[in-house]
């Protein structure tokens, strides 16, 4: 599905990292473009570039050169003020280790985001509890993040990080952490909810078998993003 305003839209993005006397360019005039509701992969070896993508497109570090546009803002025209808020309403984030707060049960860490927003403690906790049975953890509602096995905690970060209704969730290893059958729920439910709410994926991970799962999938390499084919 395509609209005329993608979701994601970075172009002509370059990233140089000084190292002593030389320079070293992780990326180099690279484009992507996510669409509403696609899923995207982005593959690649250990010290590619990934990480630092991700960051540049989540408005968290400046490229030295080229735009980055969410749901049609460029993001680095903007404060750092605007730019976090946009963040906030725009972009969901999941990362390999879950990030919940060990003090709050889970509904308390899911409904975090909301709270952080200003809403209402009543709006926010009843949000929470429809999104986590929606990822299976209706009965886990008051239980903490220890209590709480890998793929639970997992479930329950793709819940907070779904809790506003973002227009695209990044997720980085999201399943590096978790044993292969659990990996492959956590994709399940990931791409459930893509159908379900409209929310585009854009995923960095090491298995290829889970990124072939995706609608696209790119190898980042040399700086720049190749298209890949991988066996389904």
């Amino acid at each position: 599905m395509t609209t005329d305003v993608p979701v994601l839209h970075a172009t002509g993005v370059e990233k140089i990292y000084k190292q002593n006397a030389e320079q070293l360019s992780v990326l180099r005039d690279l484009e992507l473009r996510i669409d509403v509701a696609e899923q995207v992969a982005i593959i690649g070896s250990s010290g590619c570039g990934k990480s630092t993508l991700l960051h540049v497109i989540a408005g968290l570090d400046t490229p030295d050169q080229g735009e980055v546009s969410l749901d049609g803002e460029v993001l680095y025209s903007l404060s750092d003020a605007a730019r976090g808020f946009l963040r906030a309403k725009k972009l969901g984030f999941v990362y390999q280790f879950h990030h919940l707060l060990a003090e709050f049960s889970a509904v308390e860490n899911v409904a975090m985001p909301l709270l952080i927003a200003r809403s209402s403690t009543s709006k926010a906790r009843k949000a929470a509890e429809e999104l986590l049975r929606k990822v299976g953890l209706g009965d886990r509602l008051t239980h903490k993040p220890a209590e709480l096995s890998g793929g639970e905690r997992q479930r329950a970060a793709i819940a907070r990080a779904l809790i506003n209704r973002p227009k695209l969730v990044v997720a980085d290893e999201p399943t590096g952490n978790l044993d292969e059958e659990t990996a492959a729920h956590v994709y399940d439910l990931m791409l459930e909810l893509n159908r379900e709410l409209g929310t585009a994926f854009l995923i960095v991970t090491h298995d290829t078998r889970l990124a072939a799962r995706m609608s696209k999938v790119y190898r980042l390499s040399g700086g720049q993003l190749h298209p890949e084919i991988l066996d389904r």
